[in-house]
């Protein structure tokens, strides 16, 4: 299921479904989501997580802002279990209504140590009986993997990452937000990017999530603040690129050092990549040129091979990722495949095997 069929799916008798979502993006999804529900559906929606002490109702501001306002009628008697409480409190809701339960999924998920066998049967009369109504629900979180006895129930969707055509739309939109900022504060705002400048910044600001992209470009704006005003031009390239690396290490996902000297020789490697560059371009995909697929470097310890992989990501202005291979092993069954997974940080783990490691960019 995507994203776009989550209102029809929805609205046709599947009382709940799931949304797998990063952390910075789940307040847009919210807002996505409560103003589809208001203007397609008629619906209101709600929020609850453990983390907040009522209901919420989710509302749409003037300004096209996310607003939060409590529900007066939510009141859990002091001992009562707050995640039985509120699907209890769903099953007799009187009216019809769109349920977004953020972060329940550990309590219903697949081999979770906190799984809870009554909070399933809970669920799984929920879905029975939600059915016939206009009541539905959305699990909303991070990495939901649902008990086998839900996965057959609940539709499952994830939200990519955004491709570089998407974050070259909202880097334009935000930069004309904040440009508009700018003149009403009476501030020199001046944008001197090319297209191809910022089609190479969107590049750069790749595997980020669209609010993450927004705090980089506040961030960078207020560093860049000078008596003479704010000025984007080229230097925030390599600044997202700095911006994502520091994220991805606090991540825990090891990163290759930039390169410090130019690679001796292989001059028609150089040339090839300089040539290369513009098949990662917004002109080439409209061209539905062939992107390159990467490159197998082999040889003995001392040859250049790393040297040569950090100048690679230098010339093409991406961070460069650095996997040990010895750190994905396992003694067990399966455990070597399991390491693999979208969670990088647990294959950054160092094993007591000295291997070549794997550079990717």
């Amino acid at each position: 299921m995507n994203l776009s069929n989550l209102l029809s799916t929805l609205d046709s008798q599947i009382p709940i479904a799931a949304v797998d979502v990063l952390s910075p993006d789940e307040a847009t999804i919210i807002q996505w989501l409560t103003a589809e529900a208001n203007n397609k559906l008629s619906c209101p929606v709600f929020f609850w997580n453990l983390g907040v002490s009522t209901l919420e109702q989710c509302l749409i501001a003037a300004d096209g802002g996310l607003v939060f306002k409590p529900v007066p009628e939510y009141k859990k008697p002091q001992h009562a279990d707050p995640l039985l409480y509120v699907f209890d409190y769903i099953a007799n809701f009187s009216a019809d209504g769109i349920f977004i339960l953020g972060d329940i999924h550990s309590f219903i998920g697949k081999n979770s140590p906190s799984l809870s066998w009554e909070v399933v049967s809970k669920v799984k009369n929920l879905y029975h009986r939600l059915k016939p109504t206009d009541k539905r629900i959305v699990l909303l979180g991070q990495n939901i993997q649902l008990h086998e006895s839900l996965v057959r129930l609940i539709p499952y969707c994830e939200i990519p990452l955004p491709g570089v055509e998407q974050i070259l739309e909202h880097i334009n939109s935000y930069l004309h937000d904040l440009q508009q900022s700018a003149i009403e504060q009476e501030l020199t705002f001046t944008i001197s990017l090319n297209k191809s400048e910022i089609e190479s910044l969107s590049r750069a600001a790749l595997g980020l999530t669209l609010e993450e992209i927004s705090d980089f470009l506040r961030l960078t704006v207020k560093h860049n603040l000078t008596s003479d005003g704010i000025l984007i031009d080229s230097n925030f390239i390599p600044q997202a690129v700095e911006y994502k690396t520091r994220l991805l290490s606090q991540m825990g996902i090891e990163l290759g050092k930039p390169a410090s000297i130019s690679f001796g020789g292989l001059d028609l490697l150089r040339e090839w990549l300089n040539r290369r560059r513009r098949l990662f371009t917004q002109e080439a995909r409209e061209l539905s040129l062939p992107q390159p697929k990467g490159v197998l470097l082999a040889g003995p310890p001392g040859t250049g091979k790393t040297l040569l992989v950090k100048n690679i990501a230098h010339i093409l202005n991406l961070p460069l990722l650095q996997l040990d291979i010895a750190s994905l092993l396992g003694s067990l069954v399966g455990e070597s495949e399991g390491n693999v997974s979208p969670d990088f940080s647990q294959t950054q783990k160092k094993a007591e095997l000295q291997t070549d490691k794997m550079y990717i960019w």
